[in-house]
């Protein structure tokens, strides 16, 4: 089957997910592929899966993505997380993607006619074939004009912010979109001699100064505040070459189930928005406020795999839309 034009390629590992004694598929580029696929965005995986079919597989093929797998003869790699005292360890170090043949990869055909690649600061990490692999994939689509977006998703298990740092710096003129959490744009102001933030206000004019400083289109970052009731507000900022947009004033509130994989929505919902406007003046401002909503509305179910429909994102869009001409909050629940 012929891969589909203007898709959205998603290269990274998945691995499998156990949780309360459930088992479920996850993985960052995995679960952006997943979100997308649901709410109808055309989109493809590129990874590498033990030979015999696995849950994750099905539960991409369910979603709608297009696959391109290399198989090996390893299994795939575990995670386990832990409720009640919110952590996470993971056993991926003997996993086929992590012993992956860069070689294997032939990025020119798996990128071609691609509008996106989506990547991780995750993969570089994992060893030497899937770094060689992740900078292929971004050689090729700087050349052929894919447009990039990396979640730099610093995960300390694999190093520090520094190392991952010296490896995304030098790349950061390929990047159209770049997304940081609001810890590791504290820590990346440090490196850069920035004065350190020291308040929520100091970190957006960080963001601002990265973005001048490397002069990408998008540089994201989202932000999570718990509240008294038990609900969490969520919003984000856009750095762009023409200021900053927030939706700190257009929050959402909602009471995730689980706390993991909303990032990974929020990019699914910010390409999305980026790529149905990707003919005519792009928003960043209309890619954050969807980006929000998903990330939301996907931390309704338990796992870190989306389930949310193109009609369910609608429909909460039309009701957000409401709620601002109200001067009303969005609350999710």
């Amino acid at each position: 089957m012929a891969a589909p034009p203007g898709r959205i390629v998603c290269f990274g590992e998945a691995m499998l997910r156990e949780s309360a004694g459930v088992v479920t598929p996850g993985g960052a580029e995995f679960n952006v592929a997943c979100a997308l696929a649901r709410i109808e965005t055309s989109t493809a995986w590129v990874s590498v899966l033990p030979e015999q079919e696995t849950i994750i597989e099905s539960a991409a093929i369910e979603a709608g993505v297009y696959l391109e797998l290399q198989r090996s003869s390893k299994d795939v790699g575990r995670y386990t997380v832990n409720l009640e005292n919110k952590s996470v360890s993971y056993d991926r170090t003997e996993s086929g993607f992590a012993h992956l043949n860069p070689r294997d990869f032939d990025w020119r055909t798996l990128l071609s006619g691609a509008r996106w690649l989506v990547m991780s600061g995750i993969t570089p990490l994992l060893g030497d074939g899937p770094r060689s692999a992740w900078g292929g994939a971004l050689t090729f689509a700087e050349l052929d004009g894919t447009l990039i977006a990396m979640d730099l998703n610093h995960r300390p298990g694999l190093g520090s912010i520094d190392a991952l740092w010296e490896i995304i710096r030098p790349r950061m003129r390929m990047f159209n979109v770049l997304i940081l959490s609001a810890e590791s744009l504290s820590k990346i102001a440090v490196l850069e001699g920035i004065n350190k933030p020291e308040n929520y206000e100091e970190n957006i004019e960080a963001l601002a100064e990265l973005r001048r400083r490397f002069l990408i289109p998008h540089l994201c970052c989202t932000f999570k505040r718990p509240e008294t009731d038990g609900t969490q507000r969520r919003w984000s900022v856009v750095a762009h070459a023409f200021g900053l947009d927030s939706t700190e004033q257009d929050a959402i509130v909602h009471t995730p189930v689980e706390a993991l994989g909303g990032g990974d929505a929020w990019l699914a919902g910010f390409l999305d928005a980026l790529s149905e406007h990707g003919h005519g003046p792009i928003s960043p401002l209309i890619g954050a406020m969807r980006g929000d909503l998903l990330a939301a509305l996907s931390q309704r179910t338990a796992g870190d795999v989306s389930l949310v429909s193109r009609e369910e994102l609608d429909e909460f869009e039309e009701q957000r839309k409401w709620n601002r001409s109200e001067n009303r909050t969005l609350t999710i629940r």
